[in-house]
């Protein structure tokens, strides 16, 4: 049996003589065999948060308190791993982001897409200079002065950013050096992870944090986590920062408004990277 150019990949074997010899091709075609394909948005997301961020626009949630807990994040479960890191650390302050960008063409496959989102968000040095909203200036701002991967932990010297030809096989570890004008100078750990459709980074601050001359929150005591998932159509960005930290009343709206809009500045950077790096098929 032919059918059109299909090349036999696998030879069937079935007992009747005349359908004895069946490309995989054509069991695919006759819908014996299911064909793969990218899960849907709405696999992940409700139908009311779906429809308010098809319009472009991210949406943010904060919560405090006691039981903290999160509102926005996709049904993935690295999302659930996430929530239950989140519940063990018990912060005092959550802040979600969750934005929606639209691929601009199809791209070769699976595996290129995913490189090209987990390199974006490997190229740390490429955040400085970004901006973002300032609530208190009511003006946009210089976000980081300095922005660098670094050696080590105990070791600043920079490390340039680099693109990998493929994605580690296991969880890559990695440093970096920030300053950002509202935070300060600071070391930060960052953990990246992929798995099937998906890339996970947490960063950790691993020097005290200050707001202005106050100190906020002491070492390992910030995370930014940040879960990108390729649907059909669209990559979803899901943010998370969490912060167990000194909070009074005028802090905690400060951190809420701060995190919010850094992520927001983030999200952006993101976005243009991508569409710079998005795999065009040859």
């Amino acid at each position: 049996m032919i059918i059109g150019e299909l090349s036999a990949i696998l030879i069937i074997m079935v007992p009747f003589a005349r359908y004895r010899l069946l490309p995989l091709g054509a069991l695919l075609l006759a819908g014996l065999f299911p064909v793969f394909a990218a899960p849907l948005a709405s696999d992940y997301l409700s139908k009311d948060v779906l429809a308010r961020i098809d319009n472009g626009e991210g949406l943010f949630a904060s919560s405090s308190g006691k039981n903290p807990g999160l509102s926005l994040a996709p049904r993935h479960p690295m999302a659930q791993e996430m929530a239950a890191s989140i519940d063990y650390e018990e912060p005092s302050v959550i802040v979600e982001a969750l934005f929606s960008w639209q691929k601009p063409h199809a791209s070769p496959g699976a595996e290129e897409e995913m490189l090209a989102i987990y390199n974006v968000l490997r190229a740390v040095g490429s955040l400085e200079g970004i901006e973002y909203y300032s609530a208190s200036r009511k003006k946009m701002r210089l976000l980081y002065e300095y922005s660098s991967l670094i050696a080590g932990a105990n070791d600043t010297k920079p490390l340039a950013d680099r693109s990998l030809e493929r994605i580690p096989w296991q969880a890559e570890s990695l440093f970096a050096r920030q300053k950002d004008t509202t935070f300060g100078d600071n070391l930060y750990s960052i953990t990246m992870s992929s798995a099937t459709g998906s890339v996970t980074q947490v960063s950790t601050n691993l020097s005290q944090i200050h707001l202005g001359i106050l100190p906020v929150a002491s070492a390992g005591n910030i995370r930014l986590r940040i879960l990108v998932l390729s649907v059909d159509d669209a990559v979803l960005f899901y943010a998370v920062s969490s912060a167990k930290a000194l909070v009074i009343p005028g802090i905690k709206a400060t951190l809420e408004t701060s995190f919010g809009n850094r992520v927001a500045a983030v999200y952006s950077w993101f976005s243009r990277q991508l569409s710079a790096a998005w795999p065009i098929s040859r």
